[in-house]
C-alpha cells in the first residue's frame, strides 16, 4: 500500500487487496492467480479478466489502485 491508501496491485497480497470494497477472499485470491499467470499487470483493466470483477467494478476501484509503487525521484 501506498502512503495515501492506494493498493499496488503487483505488490499487494491478499490482505491488501480485501481491504478494497467488494473484494473478498475468493477475489482476492483470483487476483493473486491472475498476477501469477500474467507474471504483472500492466493496466487496471486487466482486472476485468477475473471472474467476478465487471466494468462496474472496476470503476469503483480505480480510484483506490496503482499498477506499481510512485517512483521516487532522487534528491
Amino acid at each position: 500500500m501506498t502512503a495515501d491508501g492506494k493498493v499496488v496491485l503487483n505488490l499487494a497480497t491478499e490482505a491488501d487487496l480485501m481491504r478494497l470494497p467488494g473484494i473478498g477472499p475468493a477475489k482476492a485470491a483470483a487476483i493473486l492467480a491472475l498476477r501469477a499467470k500474467m507474471k504483472r499487470f500492466r493496466k487496471v483493466d486487466d482486472l476485468l479478466r477475473v471472474k467476478g470483477l465487471g466494468r462496474r467494478s472496476l470503476k469503483r476501484l480505480r480510484p483506490l489502485v496503482l499498477i506499481d509503487p510512485p517512483s521516487i525521484d532522487p534528491p
